[in-house]
């Protein structure tokens, strides 16, 4: 089948902008796979390791057989998940640090009119601005969870596309801020519609590669002795396919971030559609 060159900057319908993403992964894949093997994925085996030994630790600690030991256990619980979450969003920010620096090279470029090590010295410096976006992002949201969830979903999905006004419009944070927020706004229901759909194409893989782990030597509760934890129920076969379960979701995620990229151009375009003569973004 011949290659179709995707425009990036034209007005979309929210379905065009899933099947527009997806076209332009499959065939960009080869591409986008060798540059994250060799800028990412290091760091994706590492967080395997550390959330498969996060799981093992939280796991550890309960016992299945004392409720009070189990809720004394609790505080340390959730500090062992805030630091796997942290370390997590560090890697996501090198994968769309290093995704978004293709695409921008992409777009501006044009397809076969660069090579990976023309946009190798902008991955450290955008990848560190992905990682100041996400932890604002992270911060908001979960500032939202907090006063009740439903803020939560508000500033995730109003800032959903601030990674990528921060990276390719090259403007402070503070302004990637106000044009996230101005941006989403003008189709805040149909930027939350390609944000679900992303975020259930990360989960149903998730769901799809965890299926394995429920056949891959998980020991029975009666054969446990009384003294033993939860984590004692699993074998090292169980911990290698979690963490390499972790690898594949966590390299999935260029899609979501895809849909984002065409997602801002498609408000871009609408919002200079509707801005008064002469306004220039």
């Amino acid at each position: 089948m011949p290659y179709k060159k995707i425009k990036f900057r034209k007005t979309r319908t929210t379905s065009e902008v899933i099947s527009d993403s997806l076209s332009f992964l499959k065939s960009e894949y080869k591409t986008i796979f060798k540059l994250l093997s060799g800028y990412v994925f290091p760091f994706f085996v590492l967080n395997a390791f550390l959330q498969v030994y996060v799981q093992q630790k939280i796991l550890g600690k309960i016992d299945i057989y004392d409720s009070e030991a189990l809720m004394a256990n609790f505080g340390p619980v959730y500090l062992n998940l805030f630091l796997a979450s942290l370390f997590a969003l560090f890697v996501q920010s090198l994968l769309i640090g290093a995704f978004y620096t293709y695409l921008e090279a992409y777009i501006h470029k044009g397809k076969d009119n660069f090579e990976l090590s023309d946009i190798t010295p902008r991955l450290f410096s955008n990848s560190l601005q992905a990682l100041i976006a996400n932890f604002v992002l992270f911060a908001l949201v979960l500032l939202g969870i907090m006063l009740f969830v439903l803020p939560g979903v508000y500033f995730a999905n109003s800032f959903s596309i601030l990674v990528f006004v921060f990276l390719f419009e090259k403007n402070n944070l503070g302004q990637s801020m106000q044009r996230s927020f101005r941006l989403v706004h003008v189709q805040w229901w149909s930027t939350l519609l390609i944000n679900i759909t992303g975020i259930a194409i990360i989960y149903f893989a998730g769901l799809i590669l965890s299926l394995p782990s429920a056949f891959i030597g998980e020991e029975t509760p009666a054969a446990l002795p009384e003294t033993e934890t939860v984590a004692a129920g699993y074998s090292v076969s169980y911990w290698v396919w979690i963490g390499i379960s972790s690898v594949i979701t966590s390299l999935l995620w260029v899609i979501p971030y895809t849909f984002m990229a065409l997602q801002y151009f498609n408000l871009d375009e609408r919002s200079k559609a509707n801005s008064p003569p002469g306004r220039n973004f």
